[in-house]
């Protein structure tokens, strides 16, 4: 039986739910599937914190990748054309349901991995709607602006409260902040280009049958910012401060990757995993301080600053090593 909520967001489409089931696995957003006779969707319901402003960018990515041929799931209009909508208890979208499961942990699913993001890097750049910056989004740098616009707060703000019960940690989190910025902004950062980028495109969020790619999820952070960054963030999450599983990956992105990686990519990939990792620190740190935040959210940024972002500073002359070795499958060029 449906819930009082989730009854009147689907009444929006039209949709009687044979079943209704809540899908765990989303980080922030909640999910439902929902049974119906023409097949299961999903329901979403956005966390408060996502800005409303923000939600077109996502849905004109999804459709133009789903118009494109990408497994993808492309947001359900409603009757009137809609394809959000504000009831009293949060804001909804629909979306087909993605069959598959995430590739089991291999070399070769490094290399996969590596490879979907060129290629899905390639198609984003073709958007028309890429050369603007979505809505309250900016680089990965660019913390304040992210917490600003969801009426959270700017990063020293947030450490100087984290200070008040947590004295080192708040003062290991600005120093890795500072010494990261003063090495990007001297590798050159600054100055590479902006791209349209997943930031999640992650084993979890990539669905296969058998050998094919069935499912491409979570686009709830699709921006501009150099693609390096999204490589980054891949990277600090699949790989960590293993280098031969960032050769592997990074194989797998080279041999499809269009334009070829350039020298300054390579060069400031190793500081872009640490800024990756800031913030998957200052994200959930700040929304566990919120009316809605989980205690899951302080323990995960509390592990980052004790121990994935210190293991990623003292690893930055391996992983620059290995960044700057692209291996490429026999029969391919980088």
């Amino acid at each position: 039986m449906a819930e009082p909520a989730t009854r009147a967001a689907l009444d929006a489409w039209g949709i009687d739910a044979h079943a209704l089931e809540r899908l765990g696995g989303g980080a922030v957003n909640e999910h439902w599937l929902v049974e119906t006779a023409a097949g299961p969707l999903v329901l979403r319901r956005y966390h408060p914190a996502h800005a409303a402003e923000a939600t077109p960018y996502e849905h004109d990515v999804l459709r133009y990748l789903d118009g494109n041929g990408w497994p993808v799931a492309a947001p359900i209009a409603t009757p009137t054309g809609v394809t959000t909508v504000e009831t009293d208890a949060g804001r909804w979208s629909l979306f087909p349901f993605l069959q598959g499961t995430p590739p089991a942990d291999s070399p070769r699913s490094l290399q996969r991995l590596g490879a979907l993001l060129a290629l899905l890097h390639a198609d984003l750049a073709t958007w028309p709607g890429g050369a603007e910056q979505r809505a309250t989004f900016g680089r990965v740098t660019d913390l304040d602006r992210y917490l600003e616009t969801r009426g959270r707060t700017s990063f020293d703000e947030l450490v100087e409260r984290l200070g008040r019960d947590e004295p080192a940690r708040a003062a290991e989190l600005r120093g890795i902040r500072e010494r990261n910025a003063f090495s990007l902004h001297h590798l050159g950062y600054d100055a590479l280009p902006n791209t349209v980028v997943h930031y999640e495109c992650l084993g979890r969020n990539v669905l296969f049958q058998d050998d094919e790619v069935t499912g491409i999820l979570d686009f709830d952070f699709v921006h501009r910012d150099a693609r390096v960054a999204d490589i980054a963030r891949s990277l600090a999450v699949e790989c960590g401060t293993d280098p031969g599983r960032v050769q592997r990956w990074l194989g797998g992105y080279a041999a499809h990757a269009d334009p070829p990686l350039a020298q300054g990519e390579i060069d400031v990939l190793a500081s872009l995993m640490i800024a990756s990792e800031l913030w998957n620190a200052v994200i959930p740190l700040a929304l566990a301080d919120g009316p809605s935040g989980a205690e899951w959210m302080r323990a995960s940024a509390y592990a980052s600053i004790d121990e994935r972002l210190p293991a990623l500073e003292l690893a930055q002359p391996a992983l620059r090593r290995a960044a700057s070795v692209r291996v490429v499958p026999p029969g391919h060029r980088a």
